[in-house]
């Protein structure tokens, strides 16, 4: 009787705000047709479709007054391909409840994929979005029905929405860019697949397209680069890997065509050969090679280099003294004495090795100087850091930034502008990430509601890798532990939510649940005291802390 209670109590503080009662838990529904949904449910939940189906079917004749068993018969017949038998379940579905959100989204998707009743399709979303407009799914289902019938504008607008309600959800920025190809803006189009690429990775389709929009936009080398990336992730046998093989070629063999005819146009150019040339013999090694060069035509009677005996000392530390020339006169000829040659050509060779030091072969990391040219391709990056983060290119901002400030003079106007303009970079990917994980949360906890554990734990174990340090996504891992009868694991994620967070009443209620389940009536009481302690404004939590208080002072 004891345990009865704290349960029943865990049960309404589990549905209050953001749990609903699942039927496993209401006693009067332990018939053998709810057992078999139940069972059924969780059967969809690990993936196992076939007993899924299975379940469900029997489930759905001993009741076939639950609409929820007839959603997740049609969820599971889609996930086998069985595209009609899962259009009849979700109409079962309405049948019962016909403002049930998920089974007239599902169903309207369901059409406006298989290209079928497409007005009927825009209708039943439409519906499913007027009942739950904050739904990011159910605003891309909607935008994907218009964009099916056609009506570009509209669907580019619940694309749009659904980004707003939820930044991570890559299959709307992805059905965004879609839209714009379809509209041959190709530009644009590019945009939205690569925002879709930047939140996963692994989406296929994404590269596939983002791949078409290069080559629309005549960027062959882009594509090609794309169509290779699509090609490493393509499993085999699908039929898009022969696809993507083709592309290649035809790819890899215009380009090669280009680069073999470009190279054949610039040897055949006598403009560019003489321009080569006299820019050979300009700068500061050209001068000092014209210098060399001048001084050998003097007197054709220099000994070569290599006849002189003497070694030289390619890279040698410092630069030696000028030598003078030792002259003697002989026959009315100047003549130069032996051993000059070698001690000019250390010189030479000294001067030389100063442009081409060990020290200058890798790039400093603060250089002192850059050059002009230098300097201008640095703000070039510069701007374009600054477009990346106007079009929500985070990690792109933030790798063009990273590169000017590694390269550049920390006085430099363009060093101080990057390292300002990177610490905006970081405050909005740390803002992206808490997003982020906020948004996993709210999956898990939809997920929650709808009996779906083993995915609500997958979504609220996501949010804690992206935000290790947040209570509420602990106290939920506790609450959903509870719920499977996992106490031990519900303990630890119970007083973890309490070390970060010793405000959250929850956490001590679902404590206090545990430790009256193991028989100690004392530490629940000293944890329920603790609602009290730190409520700071009076709700459900504190009334249900009170009655279990109660409870346990009576027994």
């Amino acid at each position: 009787m004891k345990k009865r209670i704290y349960t029943c109590f865990l049960m309404l503080f589990l549905a209050y705000p953001a749990f609903s009662l699942s039927f496993d838990a209401l006693p009067d529904y332990q018939d053998e047709g709810t057992k078999l949904y139940v069972r059924g449910t969780g059967r969809l939940q690990e993936q196992n479709y076939t007993e899924a189906i299975s379940d469900l079917i029997r489930a759905v004749k001993l009741r076939p007054d639950i609409a929820e068993a007839f959603h997740n018969l049609g969820f599971a017949y889609e996930r086998t391909g069985d595209l009609r038998n899962a259009a009849r379940a979700y109409e079962r579905a309405l049948q019962i409840k016909p403002n049930y959100p998920s089974a007239l989204n599902n169903l309207g998707y369901l059409l406006a994929t298989s290209d079928t009743e497409i007005e009927k399709a825009v209708a039943l979303c439409q519906r499913a979005v007027e009942l739950q407009p904050n739904s990011a799914s159910f605003q891309d289902s909607l935008g994907w029905a218009l964009y099916k019938a056609g009506r570009h504008p509209e669907a580019a607008r619940h694309f749009a929405a659904a980004v707003k309600i939820d930044p991570a959800f890559f299959k709307a920025h992805f059905n965004l860019g879609l839209v714009e190809f379809a509209n041959n803006n190709h530009a644009a189009a590019i945009v939205h697949f690569r925002n879709c690429l930047q939140i996963n990775s692994s989406y296929l389709k994404a590269y596939v397209s983002l791949a078409d929009s290069y080559e629309k936009v005549n960027d062959s080398a882009r594509a090609l680069h794309i169509y290779r990336q699509a090609l490493t992730r393509a499993p085999e046998g699908d039929p898009i890997k022969r696809h993507l093989e083709r592309k290649v070629r035809v790819l890899t063999d215009e380009s090669k065509k280009q680069y073999f005819s470009s190279v054949t146009g610039r040897q055949g150019s006598s403009a560019l050969q003489e321009f080569m040339s006299r820019k050979n013999r300009t700068g500061e090694l050209g001068g000092r090679m014209n210098t060399a060069t001048s001084r050998v035509g003097v007197n054709s009677n220099y000994t070569p280099v290599s006849a002189v005996s003497q070694p030289s000392t390619l890279f040698a530390s410092s630069m030696p003294a000028p030598v003078a020339a030792p002259v003697s006169v002989s026959n009315g000829y100047s003549t130069i004495q032996p051993g000059f040659i070698a001690a000019q050509n250390a010189a030479d060779n000294d001067s030389l090795s100063l442009s081409y030091s060990a020290s200058s072969v890798h790039l400093m990391s603060t250089p002192r100087e850059i050059t002009v040219d230098q300097e201008r391709e640095l703000e070039r990056k510069y701007s374009l850091s600054k477009s990346y983060l106007d079009r929500g290119l985070i990690k792109e901002a933030e790798k063009e930034l990273n590169t000017i400030i590694r390269m550049s003079p920390e006085s430099s106007m363009v060093s101080r502008q990057s390292r300002n303009l990177l610490l905006r970079v970081k405050k909005e990917i740390e803002e992206k990430s808490s997003q982020t994980a906020l948004t996993h949360r709210d999956m898990g906890k939809d997920f929650f509601r709808s009996g779906q554990y083993s995915m609500a734990e997958a979504e609220f174990k996501k949010a804690l890798s992206i935000d290790p340090e947040s209570a509420e996504v602990c106290k939920d891992l506790a609450l959903l532990y509870y719920n499977q009868n996992r106490y031990q694991e519900a303990f630890e994620q119970s007083k973890r939510a309490i070390a970060l967070n010793r405000t959250l009443k929850e956490a001590y209620v679902v404590l206090a649940s545990l430790y009256a389940r193991k028989g100690r009536p004392d530490d629940a009481l000293r944890t329920l005291r603790m609602v009290k302690e730190v409520s700071t404004r009076r709700d459900a939590v504190d009334e249900l802390a009170e009655k279990m208080m109660a409870s346990l002072n009576a027994e």
